[in-house]
């Protein structure tokens, strides 16, 4: 079932901030010029060694209120428990679906949809990103053959705020892979949306959504350019 919510304030980027997006940034000041952000990474290990750098970047566009939020080794149920105290959850990049287990077994996914209600934000990126989608299907597609991810299409359900899938990073694919994704959106009742390094998609409801930067819809099997604000 997809979430529904009269508001929802949600960026779902192909890499932020590795390429900057100025609208994206301000998008994530509308509600606070200057937010707190929760940096929430799949992996103990992946967050240590990349926060610092992500750290900083951040600060270079204007955002110093950035904090560590582990969901993986080193979780710490009280930060967990007070998500609401952040202005704006940050999922970073990663394997989406080892980043699902962790979602669902530190009991992430039901705290993002009640976060989602409070008029707060969600902004992610690449791995991030799908967990906010139908399904992380589409990623499997990279090693797995089609024919076999539909046969397992249902144990791969991501949290449904948002009524379709994410390709990130779509400008590094060849186009026997594109073709591939086009044949799985065949078969798929909704949207698949690729966004290059640098696109977003910003939603202010589940409905009400745009993309910034190039984005392309594949479709029941047909693959067009989105009309984006960027």
């Amino acid at each position: 079932m997809v979430f529904r919510s009269p508001v929802l304030n949600l960026a779902l980027t192909s890499d932020l901030p590795s390429t900057a997006n100025q609208e994206v940034f301000d998008f994530m000041r509308s509600g606070n010029p200057h937010p707190r952000i929760a940096w929430v990474p799949p992996f103990t290990e992946m967050g240590h060694k990349l926060f610092p750098a992500s750290q900083e970047l951040f600060r270079t566009y204007g955002f110093s209120n950035l904090e560590y939020c582990d969901i993986d080794d080193e979780q710490k149920e009280e930060q967990l428990a007070h998500l609401d105290q952040y202005d704006i959850i940050y999922l970073t990049g990663g394997d989406p679906i080892g980043f699902r287990s962790n979602i669902l077994r530190v009991g992430l996914a039901g705290k993002l949809r009640q976060y989602l209600t409070t008029s707060r934000m969600i902004v992610a990126a690449s791995g991030g990103s799908m967990q906010l989608t139908k399904n992380l299907s589409v990623f499997r597609l990279l090693n797995v053959a089609l024919d076999e991810v539909f046969e397992n299409r249902s144990e791969y359900e991501a949290l449904g705020v948002v009524d379709y899938e994410i390709l990130p990073h779509l400008n590094r694919f060849e186009p026997p892979f594109l073709e591939i994704v086009r044949r799985y959106s065949e078969d798929v009742d909704y949207d698949v949306i690729g966004l290059v390094n640098g696109a977003a998609v910003l939603h202010r409801s589940s409905d009400n959504y745009r993309c910034v930067g190039k984005a392309t819809r594949f479709h029941k099997g047909v693959m067009t350019p989105i009309d984006t604000a960027a």
